[in-house]
């Protein structure tokens, strides 16, 4: 069998997802970031290097106006659109969207694979909704379209399936999230040849990427007693954060010039960019009630979507252009 033209990674995360790849035909290539175009009206579409890791339920006026697919960006799939314009519904409608279903999976309280989100909903009927096995499949289903449609065509050695696949999973994953998120990647037409990446992992080969990066590694193991050393890889996300510790030596035989080894994790975190959603929005919460009566489901879903929006938008923004700053 011909090899595989592309080296795709993906990662599905909490809050967002992104695909890149390198084109095996052009050794050095920097690795590239797929444009994802999606709906951010139910007519018009647009592209962005990450893809919200939410899902909306469309209602039928909406289903009827557009969402229809075509060149620009896939149909959405039985009723659910995924991307900008889900996110955006977050406030609106909160009870018809799915959201941080990765952090479900690891949740050992509850069966992943039963329809239960959007959790507790009382818009979305239970034959509607979907188990976080099957939210994280549509993500992963989507960026599988986007490929084909943008890069194989009609060419059918360039489709995803024929090409090498590497997802990422946070290191504090146990053994049953991983094979859950798994299921959801074969669930979206992921091929079987399909490996996981531990999310730290990741991040330090693509660190150590950088020739800089690497010579000054290099040249600080030659000075240090065994010529070894332990990288403390912190990877903070939107759900979880992971620490990862790492046995660097200096390795000739190495295409690096490096061996590495993985020699310890830390437990699983339920600490990122969720939590600080949560906590300003039961600050929030607090301030409008008085500290009395707590809202309703739907006021609590529209007020923690408005805090994660605040937040993105003040720390997307220059120090000198947030109101009162000197």
């Amino acid at each position: 069998m011909a090899r595989p033209r592309y080296r795709i990674g993906v990662d599905l995360g909490t809050t967002n997802c992104v695909l890149a790849y390198v084109d095996a035909t052009l050794p050095g290539q920097a690795p590239q970031i797929l444009p994802v175009p999606q709906w951010d009206s139910p007519a018009t579409t647009l592209e962005s290097e990450s893809l919200p890791s939410v899902g909306y339920l469309a209602t039928a006026p909406e289903r009827q106006a557009g969402f229809s697919g075509g060149r620009e960006a896939p149909s959405q799939e039985d009723g659910w659109v995924v991307g900008l314009f889900a996110r955006g519904q977050m406030v609106q409608n909160p009870g018809r969207v799915i959201h941080s279903a990765k952090s479900w999976l690891s949740h050992e309280q509850v069966d992943r694979r039963e329809p239960i989100l959007p959790w507790q909903s009382s818009e979305v009927p239970p034959a509607e909704r979907l188990s976080p096995v099957a939210a994280s499949s549509l993500y992963l289903h989507y960026l599988r379209e986007c490929w084909d449609r943008r890069m194989a065509g009609d060419d059918s050695t360039a489709r995803f399936d024929a090409q090498e696949i590497v997802v990422t999973v946070p290191a504090s994953f146990d053994e049953v999230a991983q094979e859950l998120t798994l299921e959801a990647a074969q669930g979206a037409g992921y091929p079987g040849t399909l490996r996981l990446l531990e999310e730290p992992q990741a991040a330090f080969y693509d660190w150590l990427g950088q020739k800089a990066n690497l010579v000054a590694l290099v040249d600080l193991l030659e000075r240090v007693p065994d010529r070894k050393a332990r990288v403390l890889v912190c990877d903070i996300g939107g759900g979880t954060t992971d620490l990862s510790l790492f046995e660097v030596a200096v390795d000739p035989a190495a295409r690096s010039g490096l061996s590495l080894r993985r020699v310890a994790v830390s437990e699983h975190l339920l600490l990122g960019g969720d939590n600080i959603d949560l906590t300003l929005a039961h600050l929030l919460e607090a301030r409008l009630t008085g500290g009395g009566a707590r809202l309703s489901g739907r006021q609590w879903n529209q007020l923690l979507s408005q805090a994660r929006d605040l937040k993105e938008r003040t720390l997307s923004e220059e120090r000198g252009d947030l109101p009162g700053a000197a």
